[in-house]
Order: C-alpha cells, then structure tokens, then sequence
C-alpha cells in the first residue's frame, strides 16, 4: 500500500495577534495535517506569550515545529519547547519520512530588531542541523526567504533576503524552503529543484498548505 502524503499547515509573522491565532487553531482542529509549521515573527518581544501560544497551537497528532523572527525575544531561540513544540533555530527534526531543520532571525538591517544574525553564523547554525541528515526530503524553515528571489523583494524592488540561506539552497538543495519575514512578497518560487515558499503574514489572515508525495505541492490560503 502506498504511504499517505505528507501534508503540514504552515504559518508566519503572527505578531501577537489574537485573531489570527484563533483562526489558525480552528484550522488546525480541522485535522488532516502531520504536523504545524511556524516560521517566525511569533509575539513581538514577549517570549511567554510565543510559548503559550505555540503550545495552544500544537496537536498531539500535529506537533508544530518554530523558528523565531527577527520581532521575537532571542531567548526562544534557545527554549527547549514541549512535548508536542519542537524548536528548530539551528536543530533539526525527523518526522514521517521528512527531514526539517530551522533558522530563526534575519539577516542584520537598519532597523536593529531583537533577533538579527550574521551570515557566517546563519551559515554555521543551518551546518551543524545537517548532521544527521541521510538523504530523505529536506525541508528548511527560515524567518528570512533566500536573497534574490520573488520571495525578499519590498516594495522598493530592494532584495532583503539572506546570502547564506540563498547559499544554503544552492549547495543542499532542499525539496522545500519554509519563510516570512517580508510581508508584502508573499508567493511561491524556486531555486534550481527547490521549491520557496513565503506563506504571507497571518496577521494578514495568510498561511500555506503543504503536500509532499512525489512531488511538492504547495496551496496558499487565506482565513475566512
């Protein structure tokens, strides 16, 4: 019999917004996904907030898998999570056959926002998730898209995305890059095989529906 699909609800840049976390939590009720993935941009500054809602947003037959944002309190980068929250900033994971590990931040900018990392560090973090990786379908989670792509572009048509997640997709290759960050870019593109992904803001009412089968198939949804 052939294995079902692997199917997840991805999100980002909730800001602390309460409706938008409700909404998410009833889609995540609705049942059918593996797992939930929150790529950042959780509660703005306040870590017990972003706990306490990524523990109400997780399922015991959907664990949800974070990285934080360049607006989150950098000590979620080092939280140990829950049972069923499972911190990705520089870790990794394994779930039905799907590989996934994260990166929290963004690159530095002028704006010095709580949580910025330099390259050589981002490059370091996603090096040491790779350990264990044994060729099964990778997925990347980042707050910030890889540089150059539809993905990073504001609406100066400046590119703000990061170098060493652009490099990371170039030499790995992941079937699938997970971000946020830059509101007004949301879309679906590829590097090379890798399909990108920037769910929009669900601040916004924005999020993104994943299916990995033999190939990927990503659907970009809006709350009602």
């Amino acid at each position: 019999m052939r294995p079902a699909p692997f199917r997840a609800v991805a999100f980002t840049d909730f800001h602390g917004n309460h409706d938008a976390f409700e909404k998410a939590k009833g889609l995540v009720r609705s049942g059918g996904w593996r797992c939930v993935i929150v790529a950042g941009d959780i509660a703005n500054y306040d870590a017990e907030r972003a706990k306490r809602q990524l523990t109400e947003l997780a399922q015991p037959d959907a664990p949800l898998f974070f990285v934080p944002g360049n607006m989150d309190a950098p000590e979620l980068s080092s939280w140990a999570g829950t049972e069923f929250v499972r911190p990705l900033h520089g870790n990794s994971a394994t779930i039905a056959g799907v590989f996934l590990i994260g990166l929290g931040g963004s690159p530095t900018g002028p704006f010095s926002t709580p949580f910025e990392i330099e390259d050589e560090t981002a490059t370091k973090l996603m090096n040491q998730a790779m350990a264990g990786f044994r060729g099964m379908p990778l997925i990347l989670v980042s707050h910030s898209p890889p540089r150059n792509t539809r993905l990073d572009m504001v609406r100066s048509g400046d590119h703000v995305g990061s170098i060493s997640v652009r490099n990371f997709v170039e030499k790995f290759k992941p079937t699938l890059v997970i971000s946020g960050h830059v509101h007004e870019a949301r879309g679906i593109d590829s590097v090379g095989e890798t399909t990108l992904v920037n769910t929009g803001p669900a601040l916004a009412g924005n999020y993104a529906e994943i299916q990995l089968d033999d190939k990927v198939t990503v659907n970009l949804g809006s709350f009602p």
